[in-house]
């Protein structure tokens, strides 16, 4: 009986029916070829696409745009993100500097899909920077969908990652459940568990390789931190022990307050310096201030102390 109410139906509705639903769907619709689809002329289609734009319930919510480099026809929700909302993902994308080229601007040009047509021009420069991406394996997008599911599914990988030095040596083979994927200072990171080494930090480009396995492992409920968690903890994500520590630092308070989640002024000193003190993980912590020079002075703790003065022994040494 279905079948007999459909073929009432006249085909000028069943046509425009159709074509709402592509548009619906995201799917882009260009005349020329939608009047070879369905065998009528281009005249045809544009009463079809102004049939579908002058509905009332369609106007509430929607809204048809032109692309004039396209030359196709979409449909934006006008609910859904504003033109200088996608100006401003754009310039945070390009600032990270963490994707590729190719990466950068398939993202623009989908993000450029549900701006209005007289706005589009704005994003098209996006498209003609110069940009100078950090360097990556190039694949970082794949990657954080796959590893997305990876944490989704808490499943074990075994993986191949490559270490700070560029040196095959520095190659290791290692097995875990990745479970919390986050972006950070230029580079995506991943916190992978396993039982024999606990909850570990990777950077996901250093990631060569990986596969799963078959193994079942049961990660207990305190190591599922989240990227957030991490972050207040951390200055470039790297490893090492969470310390308490206690700093003197000479320069724009805030600077170094925006550098170091989880810190607070304790006290303004008669010089103009501030005293802060937090918690984060030493090996972060330490690399930022040996990038101070003499701006920071480190007061707690005495091992903190003592891991800066042999860095910067070190480095002295490397000038004699």
């Amino acid at each position: 009986m279905a079948g007999d109410s459909e073929k009432k139906l006249p085909k000028s509705l069943i046509r425009i029916i159709d074509i709402l639903m592509r548009l619906l769907q995201g799917e882009r619709i260009n005349s020329d070829d939608a009047a070879q689809t369905y065998k009528v002329n281009q005249r045809t289609i544009y009463r079809d696409l102004q049939i579908i734009k002058e509905n009332p319930v369609f106007n509430a919510h929607y809204r048809i745009q032109f692309d004039w480099l396209e030359k196709n026809r979409f449909v934006i929700n006008d609910e859904k993100i504003s033109t200088k909302e996608v100006l401003a993902i754009i310039q945070i994308i390009i600032g990270t500097r963490s994707l590729s080229k190719n990466e950068i601007d398939s993202i623009i040009k989908d993000l450029r899909r549900v701006v209005v047509s007289e706005d589009q021009y704005k994003i098209d420069k996006f498209l003609k920077i110069n940009y100078l991406p950090v360097k990556t394996n190039g694949k970082l997008l794949d990657y954080i969908e796959m590893f997305t599911k990876f944490i989704e599914f808490q499943s074990e990988i075994e993986f191949t990652y490559q270490g700070s030095l560029p040196n095959s040596d520095t190659k290791r083979l290692r097995r875990g459940i990745p479970i919390s994927l986050y972006f950070s200072d230029l580079y995506f990171y991943v916190l992978i568990f396993s039982e024999e080494k606990g909850s570990r930090v990777y950077r996901l480009d250093r990631i060569l390789s990986y596969e799963l396995t078959n193994k079942s492992v049961n990660v207990p409920r305190e190591k599922w931190e989240d990227g957030t968690s991490i972050r207040n903890f951390t200055y470039l994500l790297n490893g090492g022990r969470k310390s308490y520590f206690k700093i003197k630092y000479r320069g724009y308070p805030w600077t170094a307050l925006d550098r170091l989640p989880n810190s607070r002024i304790v006290s303004h000193e008669s010089d103009g310096s501030v005293i802060i003190e937090g918690y984060l993980y030493v090996q972060g912590l330490k690399h930022w201030i040996l990038g101070q020079g003499d701006y920071v002075k480190v007061l707690e703790p005495q091992s903190l102390i003592k891991e800066v003065k042999t860095e910067l022994l070190k480095t002295l040494n490397q000038y004699k």
